[in-house]
């Protein structure tokens, strides 16, 4: 609605990022501040550990760290520290009907429930979740959802610039057109929080492990540096600016999208009636589903907000005069009976592990 100022009478925004922001290590924090206390602690004491060992010389004791959980094969220790992101990312496909049986609670209940007893808000210290992480990436979550097609390195590894994850140009693959975005407009790289911030995540992680990525998948666009515009994108589409008529935004506060949303806690926009925004307790796009509205009824105010203020604009609307239509040439579906080509895909960040709103 931005550069199209005359296209569209009202607009909808739902868990929408208005900030393109290029080391978004704050994707992570509402997940932090919003998932289990006791698992929140331990996580980040074994990220801790990971971090100190890795970066350290004692090559045994980093050995044993990459054997406690499968990845002893693997030569890239950013590699190794990067892969169990995935665990964290599996927050993004919550929504609050999704019950203990969820990627998400699985992986902390595996952490914090031990012999029937469930940890305090401190957690159990570093020794156990380190050792009950280690069996339940090994032998449960990479074991079930990667092991069986690929090699620790094939799957995880972000060095081998020959595979097809980042060779492969044909047609149909959205994930590496929405990286080509991602290394040029908006960055939304997650990474480690910086140093003396409480982190989910690891420090060997920074903007220059995905810049690296970009050369990779588009060496001819990146010769020799990457250059994210987000400046630019911030001023083409005003960024947290944006001010426009008829605009809703609806946000959730366990969305870890939030803090490049109109509700970051980095910025104060106001909500006035011709740019509402309302903020429940959802997820990422909570508010686009009805199931979830119907258990959170925080997620079923913003839900009866949107409806209530679009009931209005589009009463306000009055149709402009009727034009001649468009001669341009129309496309037309893809009739083949080819099923969709299938892209290698790496869980190597949430845009490629598939994390969606609707998933639990």
């Amino acid at each position: 609605m931005v550069n199209k100022p005359d296209t569209f009478w009202a607009g909808y925004a739902s868990s929408a990022v208005v900030e393109a922001i290029l080391d978004f290590w704050e994707y992570f924090e509402p997940i932090r501040l919003n998932m289990p206390q006791n698992c929140s602690a331990d996580v980040q004491a074994v990220i801790a550990h990971i971090d100190e060992v890795f970066t350290g010389t004692n090559t045994t004791a980093i050995q044993a760290l990459k054997n406690n959980f499968g990845l002893g094969s693997m030569t890239h220790l950013d590699d190794v520290a990067g892969a169990l992101r995935n665990n964290l990312w599996d927050w993004q496909s919550l929504q609050p009907y999704s019950g203990p049986g969820s990627a998400f609670f699985t992986f902390c209940d595996a952490l914090e429930v031990k012999n029937g007893q469930k940890a305090p808000a401190s957690g159990w210290g570093l020794d156990h979740a380190l050792s009950a992480w280690g069996q339940y990436w090994t032998n449960t979550y990479y074991a079930e959802h990667y092991l069986k097609d690929y090699t620790a390195r094939d799957c995880l590894g972000t060095y081998d610039g020959t595979q097809s994850y980042y060779t492969d140009t044909e047609v149909d693959d959205a994930n590496r057109s929405w990286f080509w975005i991602v290394c040029n407009e908006v960055g939304y790289l997650q990474e480690g929080a910086p140093a003396g911030h409480p982190s989910l995540v690891t420090r060997l992680v920074q903007p220059p492990y995905d810049f690296r990525q970009c050369q990779l998948m588009f060496p001819s666009a990146f010769p020799t540096t990457v250059n994210v515009q987000v400046n630019r994108t911030n001023e083409l589409y005003d960024g947290w600016d944006v001010r426009l008529d008829r605009l809703f935004f609806a946000n959730g506060i366990r969305d870890p999208w939030k803090d490049a949303t109109v509700s970051s806690v980095d910025v104060s926009v106001p909500s006035t009636d011709s740019q509402p925004i309302a903020v429940g307790d959802g997820f990422h796009c909570s508010d686009l589903l009805t199931e979830s509205g119907t258990v959170d009824s925080t997620v079923r105010a913003v839900q009866v907000k949107a409806l209530s203020s679009m009931k209005e604009w589009i009463a306000d609307y009055k149709p402009q005069k009727k034009g001649h239509g468009t001669t341009a040439a129309r496309s037309s579906p893809n009739t083949s009976n080819q099923p969709p080509r299938k892209h290698f895909m790496k869980p190597i960040n949430a845009f490629g592990k598939g994390a969606g709103p609707i998933v639990n």
